[in-house]
Formats: C-alpha cells, sequence, structure tokens
C-alpha cells in the first residue's frame, strides 16, 4: 500500500524548502510563441541603469532583449546578429543577448517566451522548450535576470546547445557603441572597458550548458563572472541497518598501506559453534624446517594438499585443502573464486564459491629469484599444526624489482584454530595488475556486504550465521520542476526486514524532511546502535505496508524554485531483538539517506 503527499501539501513544503537559486522557476506571464517574433514593450517594473535608467523591454524570440523608456529602437528579428548589429546603429536601444540565435517556439514542445515583473528588484524573461529553427532538438530553457542595480544573469539548460547557426551571448549599450574583442564567458573573471561584452559561439560549439553567467555593473563597465547551475538530481547519503554478513574482511585498494597494517601482526579464528571468534594478535611466526616441502605452485595457480588430520571446522572435518598461490586457502577448489584471481575483489570474496581463508594479493613464485611456498606439520603436544608459508615470495612490480613478502597461515588440524601471521609485507604499489590486499575469512555462497573493517580495531568479532541487507532507498526519476511542468518522483524502499519473523508482515515508513544530517545522527541512544538518522525533521511521513520493497510517490509540480532541496530517510519496524546477533532494542531500523535536488532540467 502507498500513500502519496497531496499536491497542495507538496507546494507549501517546497516552498518552505526553498534555498539558493540559478533558475528563477516562476517563469511568469506568457508573452507568445513563434518565430523571428519581436513583441511590443513591455513594463519592466525595475528602472535598470545603463548609461540612463530603462523602463521598458521589447522580448524577441531569438534569445535578445531591446531596452528602452518607452519604446525600443533599431530592433531586429533576424536570429543571425552581425557585430555591427550586437553593436547597434547611433540612437538604438542597449540589447541583452542571453542566446541570440535564430530560436523558434512551438506548442507542441510547451514552449514558450515568458516574463516575470512581480519579483521585487528584478526583471525575469525566459525562453522555455526552445530549439534552434530548423532543427528538432536540442529542445532546451534559456533565462535572463535583470535587476535594478544594473546587474545581468544569464542561466543555460544543462542541454542548450545551438548546431545550425553561430550565437551570441553579452550585452551592449547600443547607439553604435565601440566594439571590444569578444571575450570567453566559461572563463569567467573578464573585466570591460566600457557597457559591451560579448562571445560569439561557432555552430555545435556553445559552451554554457548548465552554466549561469553573471555581469556586475560597474557604471560604465562589466565585471563577469560565471557558475555552475547543477541539474535536478538524486544523491544517495549514508548507510542504512544493518548489513549482517556470514563474512568478514578488510580491503586496502593498494600495497602502500599494507605494510603499516599487517606487517609483525597477526590474526587468530577459534571455531565456536557454527562459526570463529576472531581476534587481532596472538600468533607468532614459526619459520620452516626441515620437513618442509616446496609447493608445486606456480603463477596464479593452486594446489590439492592432504593433511594427515583432517582439519576441524564449524561445519565439520575437511580434507583436502586447497592452496592457492595467491594467498587463499579453502576447503575446496578455489581457483575460479573470479575470472582474474590475481586482483582481489570484494564480489569475488563474497560470492566465492568455496568456504576460505584470505590473505588475498598478487604473489608471484615464478619470477626469477622468489622464494616458494612450503608445506609442513609439526605435532605440538597432542595436536598436529600444518604450517603454510609463502617464504619471501616475489610481488608483481614494473619494472620488476626484488620485493618479497613473508606470511603464514597455522591450521591446528586438531582444533580448527587458524592462524594468519605477516612477517613483512611488501608495499610497492607498480603493479600493472593492481597491489591490493583482501584479508579475512568467508563460507561457500554469497554472503551479504558487511563493508570492510579496520581488523586492528574492529576485532574480537564472533562471525555470524545470517545474512542481512540494510535497508536502502532510492529515488527516481529526477526533480525536475519548470515553469510549466513538474514531475513525480517514485521513493523506493528495499530490504525491509518482516515486523516479526517468518510473519510475512513488512511495516516502513518513508519520511521527507527540509533538512538532512550529511554525518549522521547515531541512534544508540534510543536503543538503536549503528542506525543513524539522516534526516532533521519528520517533515512529511508516508506509510508503507506491504513486501519487502515498496514505494511511495512525490508530486513536484511546476514552479519549485530551483536549487531547492529535499531529505529523505526510510525506517522500518521489527520485534525489538529479534535481529541476528539481537541486535536493536528499539525495534528499528533504517536507510540510507536521500538528497532530492530540484531544477528545470
Amino acid at each position: 500500500m502507498l500513500r502519496s503527499i497531496s499536491a497542495l501539501a507538496a507546494l507549501s513544503l517546497f516552498v518552505s524548502a526553498a534555498s539558493a537559486q540559478c533558475f528563477i522557476s516562476q517563469y511568469g506571464t506568457l508573452v507568445g510563441l513563434g518565430d523571428d517574433v519581436v513583441f511590443p514593450d513591455v513594463p519592466m517594473n525595475i528602472s535598470f541603469p545603463m548609461g540612463i535608467n530603462y523602463t521598458h523591454a521589447a522580448i524577441s524570440t531569438n534569445g535578445v532583449i531591446f531596452l528602452s523608456t518607452g519604446t525600443a529602437t533599431g530592433t531586429t528579428n533576424s536570429g543571425y546578429p552581425s557585430l555591427a548589429t550586437f553593436q547597434g546603429a547611433a540612437g538604438s536601444s542597449p540589447r541583452i543577448s542571453a542566446m541570440w540565435n535564430d530560436l523558434e517556439f512551438l506548442a507542441s514542445n510547451s514552449a514558450g517566451v515568458y516574463f516575470n515583473d512581480t519579483i521585487p528588484g528584478k526583471f525575469v524573461v525566459t525562453w522555455a522548450n526552445a530549439w534552434e529553427w530548423n532543427t528538432t532538438s536540442p529542445i532546451f530553457t534559456v533565462q535572463a535576470q535583470l535587476f535594478s542595480n544594473g546587474d545581468v544573469v544569464f542561466t543555460y539548460g544543462s542541454n542548450a546547445q545551438t548546431t545550425a547557426a553561430d550565437s551570441t551571448s553579452g550585452l551592449s549599450e547600443g547607439n553604435g557603441i565601440a566594439t571590444v574583442p569578444d571575450v570567453d564567458l566559461l572563463a569567467g573573471n573578464n573585466l570591460s572597458a566600457s557597457r559591451f561584452m560579448r562571445e560569439l559561439h561557432a555552430a555545435g560549439t556553445f559552451d554554457l550548458a548548465g552554466q549561469s553567467v553573471t555581469f556586475v555593473n560597474l557604471g560604465a563597465a562589466y565585471f563577469q563572472t560565471i557558475a555552475a547551475c547543477p541539474s535536478a538530481y538524486h544523491q544517495n547519503y549514508g548507510t542504512g541497518c544493518y548489513n549482517i554478513s556470514d563474512s568478514f574482511y578488510h580491503y586496502m585498494d593498494n600495497c602502500s598501506t599494507a605494510p603499516a597494517v599487517l606487517n609483525g601482526q597477526s590474526m587468530v579464528l577459534t571455531p565456536a559453534g557454527s562459526g570463529y571468534v576472531v581476534t587481532w594478535g596472538g600468533g607468532v611466526y614459526v619459520p620452516p624446517g626441515g620437513g618442509a616441502i616446496t609447493l608445486a605452485i606456480t603463477d596464479d595457480s593452486e594446489v590439492q594438499q592432504t593433511p594427515s588430520v583432517a582439519l576441524s571446522t564449524p561445519s565439520g572435518p575437511v580434507s583436502p585443502l586447497f592452496i592457492h598461490g595467491n594467498g587463499m586457502i579453502s576447503h575446496a577448489a578455489n581457483n575460479g573464486i573470479q575470472p582474474i584471481n590475481y586482483t582481489p575483489d570484494v564480489g569475488g570474496f563474497l560470492s566465492a564459491p568455496a568456504t576460505g581463508f584470505f590473505s588475498w594479493h598478487d604473489y608471484n613464485t615464478s619470477e626469477v629469484g622468489s622464494g616458494q611456498i612450503k608445506y609442513e606439520e609439526v605435532v605440538v603436544g597432542s595436536n598436529t599444526i600444518a604450517y603454510i608459508t609463502w617464504d619471501q615470495v616475489e610481488n608483481y612490480s614494473n619494472p620488476v624489482v626484488v620485493n618479497p613478502s613473508t606470511l603464514q597461515f597455522q591450521l591446528n588440524l586438531n582444533t580448527g584454530v587458524v592462524t594468519m601471521v605477516w612477517v613483512n609485507i611488501d608495499g610497492n604499489t607498480t603493479s600493472p595488475f593492481g597491489s591490493a590486499h583482501l584479508i579475512g575469512w568467508g563460507p561457500i555462497g554469497v554472503s551479504a556486504d558487511g563493508g570492510s573493517l579496520n581488523l586492528a580495531t574492529a576485532l574480537p568479532l564472533v562471525t555470524s550465521t545470517s545474512n542481512v541487507q540494510a535497508l536502502a532507498l532510492s529515488a527516481a526519476p529526477s526533480p525536475v520542476s519548470s515553469g510549466v511542468s513538474g514531475t513525480t518522483v517514485i521513493y523506493t524502499t528495499t530490504n525491509i526486514p518482516e515486523i516479526v519473523p517468518s510473519s510475512g508482515v513488512y511495516i516502513s515508513t518513508n519520511i521527507i524532511s527540509l533538512g538532512g544530517i550529511p554525518a549522521g545522527l547515531d541512534l544508540g541512544f534510543l536503543g538503536a546502535p549503528g542506525c543513524n538518522a539522516y534526516v532533521l525533521s519528520l517533515d512529511y511521513m508516508q506509510a508503507m505496508i506491504g513486501g519487502p520493497t515498496n514505494t511511495v510517490t512525490l508530486a513536484i509540480p511546476a514552479g519549485v524554485p530551483s536549487g531547492t532541496q529535499l531529505f529523505a530517510q526510510s525506517i522500518a519496524l521489527v520485534t525489538p531483538n529479534s535481529l541476528p546477533n539481537g541486535q536493536n532494542a528499539f525495534g528499528m531500523t533504517v536507510s540510507n539517506g536521500v538528497l532530492s535536488y530540484i531544477a528545470p532540467f
């Protein structure tokens, strides 16, 4: 079941959420449609200084405004202005040119030329849903804002482009003003020597799409700046709770961090019930002795080794073992962990075809001068320990240099305790195949992604027998609101847990807020540790009752101020302490946050 916010309530929400904007979404009064039309002068409701004070504007469909004190002079309906036309003859009106080109406006495109004279201190002209004459795409919107202090702002839709002919952007006092060399408006920081500044864009080279160009009035000159105007978008931030995985791992994307994390360190996995208790430290390196054998492992290969005693594991005795040259020991053939097994990959690890212990890295026993991987069993008291040692084994580098690493797996075949010891790990990052490390353990089959752990600080831990994906929220399509149309956004919540295990009942709520908490606020004080609030207030709540995936809609009307931001997050109810590991006494999980940035394109 879903419930959407009423359009009236939504409009008040958007007005409250308005922020700094590029486009003025309230286009105002429709002047008209057509091609090569200069519409009659209209009062601007401001006094615009440009040498003298101007009070009226004659707006052309071709992306230019002619100023006057009542009736503009020297106007033209040409869509292809020459430098002389832009300069203007003696006695001609000033011209404010957002995109002077042969534009066309058709009702079938919901197009139109608009002006808004109701905003204090500002006169706004919008050429909405235009296309260039004799083309059919792109359809775009351009806007000019004239301020009572003499400043001018041009704003361009993200797909603004002219493909058939040149276009001109800038401003000119008219009246035969002397011309000066063209400028690059996209570069910004242009200072004119007069009330004339122009850029001519050759056909197909218009580069101001998605930009806001400002001309600051300096009296007898202008200073021009540039700023980006984002298109409408949704952006996820933060993470939901809880990602619970039956695997664990620490991923380092290159060797540069590995020595500091691993050198001289160790990790111990002790069987406990159906999993392991994992602790940091406690292992001691044992150099290979006289009984050690060299395994026939070449670059990126794997061998099968049968220990004298089957390895005790939480899932029962395991024999033989499969030892892979790139730092993996598994319960079954693991060479197919992914097509490229020399590049540690989180996705490959989480979907590994065999239970395994991982110190995964691109080692190369085939390099000239490399040490080898050795196997040895030693009886210690009543236990037999299998030592598998990467004894000064080379790492890939480019060019090839001497850069060995030494690490060891210690498998107590009787008790099942597994210890990983890292003696020295190379830090060379020059391999063309990458130099990542992935340390961890995972059972057979697909695991949820619990995220990379810093093992030195995250341990001890007890491995889980469950996989739970965190509550997740997404939104589409982009939240576009122009002066003539709006958008219905669908918010989709996934991984909704059952309120009672095995009940088949799923209850959740989507929250839309005027403010967000990008860093998140941990809800441990409510009894939901590890869950973060990402919205600042509960401005609108939309209840959802259904399955593990549910949606609600939000109708964004036309005319929402550009730059308006909304924040959303979903929550789901669960029985307190019913999640794996008894988590969450409050009985609630939450999703990531979604920031929605509203714009006209």
